[in-house]
């Protein structure tokens, strides 16, 4: 048995960036609608869905830059939280636009748009061209959930159960 199975089944884990499901871009103007409203709630409602939030998983000393770039790379999604605070940040135009390019260069749907209020004219071009999820409608939940990746994990008992056989590990790349 490897010894990553022997400590899961021991209760001992540990996250890495690559096991973050999605990352979350918002404006630090609406962090308190973002994290009480949305982030709070997503945990609450689906526990095996791991974000990654910047107040809590960037790299202290790290640049901005890099971490954010970090970001758009290593999870399976980035939920853009668009507002007029949003498009006044830098920091957030620049999540943006990296999560664009990245989606564009791998051809992979990547990004969720949240879209909290009424927006300028040029982000509402940007919008009509993409499928996004408006804060407050009918069935935002549903949808949102539905669109959000899962962490695959074995759930603990499991190992409880045969602690002395190893266990086969699917196979990554199918």
């Amino acid at each position: 048995m490897s010894v990553k199975v022997w400590l899961y089944s021991h209760g001992v884990t540990w996250v890495k960036e690559k096991d973050f499901d999605a990352f979350i871009s918002f404006s630090y103007k609406d962090q308190d609608l973002v994290i009480q409203e949305l982030i709070e709630v997503i945990e609450e409602k689906d526990p095996d869905i791991r974000l990654c939030l910047h107040y809590k998983h960037f790299l202290p000393g790290e640049f901005i830059q890099r971490n954010i770039r970090k970001a758009m790379v290593c999870y399976k999604r980035t939920v853009l939280v668009l507002s007029r605070s949003f498009l006044e940040s830098q920091w957030c135009l620049l999540e943006f636009k990296l999560a664009h390019t990245q989606a564009l260069r791998d051809h992979v749907p990547c990004i969720i748009v949240i879209k909290l209020a009424d927006l300028p004219k040029e982000i509402q071009l940007y919008l009509k061209n993409t499928t996004y999820l408006t804060w407050g409608e009918k069935h935002f939940w549903n949808h949102l959930l539905y669109v959000l990746p899962r962490s695959q994990s074995v759930p603990k008992h499991q190992f409880r159960d045969y602690p002395r056989f190893p266990i086969p590990m699917a196979n990554p790349s199918v």
